[in-house]
């Protein structure tokens, strides 16, 4: 009689999610048809993964590439750009809580000898995260190093970045958002573990949430584990190979480990534990346009700040590929979308985001 009140109950509960899925995909819909401009004829397709609670959902728009009718799935693996920038942060942090490392180390103590810079003496491993070392978003005449603009950092050096670094002359000690602070974040991790930044990152925060299919290396130098990928003129683009720039944009992984490591950040006690009060910065923090000085930063994570609470969130793009993710501590919900085209889902994210709070009345009535 147990055994069956058990079973029973499981199949009510699994009548229930396939209900709250199904209502979910017909919301979704509605917002992409009605809110959006989305095109899937310059986004082929794209599958978003939602945490609701103790729910998480999947789906799948579009088609996995222009020549096969497959949908994506939360195995397919995308290159996630900028997002990176969130998994480096948290390498960091676990590093500093090992105490091999402190966010007011300065960054001269970690470079060679003959790479320091006595301009930039006062820059920390902080100032890195939070992108207040005034440093540029890419190093100076980056391009003289580039041979393919949909391959931007197959050429461009270690030693090319630390050379651009120890001849830079500060012209100012603002917020800027920088590929390069990520960048030098790499040759500090490398430099504090003697060990390799894939490799770091799998110590630190891979192997301990299990997320099986992330890595910042080709296994193997297989780069068809990549989902295919197209450009803003729809032709298909080959994923980006690092000669250096791994910790700022060179992560590569599918939604299943994303959802994976949301749903750990969301069981913190607070979104505080990120260490820093919100920066104010300037509608550049973000690599897509629409936000105003209600931006901010906390470890590596955009902030936007709604008065009453915080979304945390962080984009990314490749040549071929766009990734969003976001979350609201306070209700526990995130939405992360991963897409097959450097121009990806716009707003999506947001009003998917804004949709499960329903319109933000879920959060007020906290």
């Amino acid at each position: 009689m147990r055994s069956l009140l058990v079973i029973c109950l499981f199949l009510q509960l699994s009548l229930f999610s396939i209900g709250q899925s199904e209502d979910l995909r017909i919301e979704i819909d509605k917002i992409i048809r009605y809110d959006t401009e989305i095109s899937f004829k310059k986004t082929p397709g794209f599958v978003i993964g939602i945490i609701d609670n103790d729910s998480t959902y999947y789906f799948s728009f579009g088609q996995k590439s222009k020549n096969e009718d497959i949908l994506l799935t939360k195995q397919d693996i995308f290159e996630v750009g900028s997002v990176t920038k969130i998994f480096t942060s948290a390498v960091i942090e676990s590093l500093v809580a090992k105490n091999k490392l402190s966010y007011h180390d300065k960054l001269n103590d970690f470079l060679p000898f003959e790479y320091q810079n006595p301009r930039l003496s006062h820059i920390s491993i902080e100032n890195l995260i939070n992108h207040s070392s005034g440093l540029p978003k890419r190093p100076l005449f980056f391009g003289r190093k580039e041979k393919n603009i949909q391959n931007p950092y197959e050429f461009y050096s270690s030693k090319d970045l630390l050379t651009f670094y120890r001849d830079f002359i500060p012209e100012k000690d603002v917020f800027e958002y920088s590929h390069t602070n990520y960048a030098l974040l790499e040759i500090v991790i490398e430099h504090v573990t003697k060990k390799k930044f894939n490799d770091v990152l799998m110590e630190e925060i891979l192997t301990l949430y299990q997320m099986k299919n992330t890595f910042a290396d080709f296994p193997e130098q297989k780069t068809n584990l990549i989902s295919p990928g197209y450009d803003r003129s729809q032709k298909k683009v080959a994923p980006w190979s690092f000669n250096s720039f791994k910790a700022s944009e060179g992560v590569k992984m599918n939604l299943n480990d994303m959802m994976i490591f949301l749903k750990e950040v969301l069981k913190k006690s607070s979104i505080e534990i990120l260490k820093y009060d919100s920066l104010d910065v300037n509608s550049n923090a973000l690599e897509s346009d629409g936000f105003n000085a209600r931006l901010g930063l906390i470890n590596g994570w955009h902030t936007i700040d709604m008065k009453t609470f915080k979304i945390i969130t962080h984009t990314g793009k490749t040549s071929g590929h766009n990734a969003f993710v976001a979350f609201i501590k306070e209700t526990n919900t995130a939405v992360a979308i991963f897409a097959n085209s450097s121009i990806g889902t716009e707003d999506l994210g947001l009003q998917i985001l804004r949709m499960l709070n329903f319109n933000w009345k879920r959060i007020s009535n906290i």
